[in-house]
């Protein structure tokens, strides 16, 4: 007996794993209101554009580099997203905001090849977008977070709007749904406020 329960404990240990993580190795993501300045110091139409398909997408950096103008199709509202990292890549709705955002940008940008996103010297490159993401966190007064905080902003905003975490996998392209339930952790407040809705709706049987 004292056997059979020595060998039970690592696999009742490892179905906790998720709910012992730290603290500290929760993902560092940008609130509403820190998106929102963000966006209002960025007037250029090209970075407005790009960070604003970064964080909509959840894009990784270099998943925006890879992005071209093929990518893209402003009339039929779709675009064709290349993930990294062992990540599904598709064809996504494009939504009317983020077209909105790229027509202004493509009337100004500048003809560098088949690159979406191009500065003076071709495509920009990842250390480029991760230098105007400080330069632009900065001027909004936005410390410790970095070009990635956006992408997980979007999934934790996404959880906070109501969708599941299913959906939210999807979105980002995850194979396995447990790199996306880490983020389900940073919205307890949410889940408070739901189970406080739930605990007075008429449907709810109360047990007096």
């Amino acid at each position: 007996m004292t056997q059979l329960k020595a060998q039970r404990k690592p696999s009742r240990k490892s179905s906790h794993t998720l709910a012992l993580l730290p603290r500290a190795t929760l993902p560092r993501y940008l609130t509403q209101e820190e998106m929102t300045r963000l966006f209002k110091v960025i007037s250029s139409p090209r970075d407005r554009a790009l960070f604003a398909l970064i964080y909509h997408y959840g894009l990784r950096v270099e998943e925006a580099t890879l992005l071209t103008l093929e990518s893209v199709d402003l009339k039929n509202l779709h675009i064709r997203i290349q993930r990294l990292k062992n990540g599904v890549s598709s064809q996504k709705p494009l939504w009317r905001h983020n077209a909105k955002l790229l027509r202004s940008y493509l009337r100004v940008r500048q003809d560098a090849g088949h690159w979406l996103f191009t500065g003076r010297q071709g495509a920009l490159k990842k250390r480029q977008i991760q230098t105007l993401s400080t330069e632009y966190a900065k001027k909004a007064g936005i410390k410790g977070r970095s070009i990635h905080s956006l992408r997980h902003a979007i999934v934790v905003h996404l959880l906070e709007a109501g969708q599941g975490i299913e959906y939210v996998a999807d979105h980002l392209g995850h194979k396995n749904i447990q790199n996306t339930q880490i983020y389900a952790q940073i919205t307890t407040s949410l889940r408070q406020e739901v189970f406080a809705k739930l605990e007075r709706h008429p449907k709810i049987v109360r047990v007096a």
